[in-house]
């Protein structure tokens, strides 16, 4: 359901110009396969893997649930081990103001 409304936190004037597909592995309690795409000032989700993502992100389920719910800082859970990424930095970087961070 997280993964599902992340189209409705989208701000697309943050993401003019950006064309990324973004692959979710997570594990744990809500574990499967997410495809985030933005591409045309559109966020679009869909269940399953993608061919070549731009970034994967590997990640528990309770981690990114805390990271969406804004109770944990992405940056943070990620140098401290709580996720993994293989990929382009920059998007993941960027990727958090496109959904309401400042």
């Amino acid at each position: 359901e997280a993964f599902t409304n992340m189209p409705s936190a989208f701000k697309a004037e943050r993401a003019a110009g950006v064309s990324t597909v973004i692959q979710f592995k997570v594990t744990g309690a809500e574990a499967g396969n997410w495809i985030l795409e933005v591409k045309e000032g559109k966020c679009t989700v869909t269940e399953g893997e993608a061919p070549s993502p731009n970034v994967t992100i590997n990640t528990p389920s309770e981690i990114w649930l805390k990271i969406l719910r804004r109770e944990l800082d992405g940056a943070t859970a990620f140098m401290s081990g709580q996720f993994t990424f293989t990929g382009d930095m920059g998007v993941l970087m960027q990727m958090g103001s496109w959904f309401g961070q400042a």
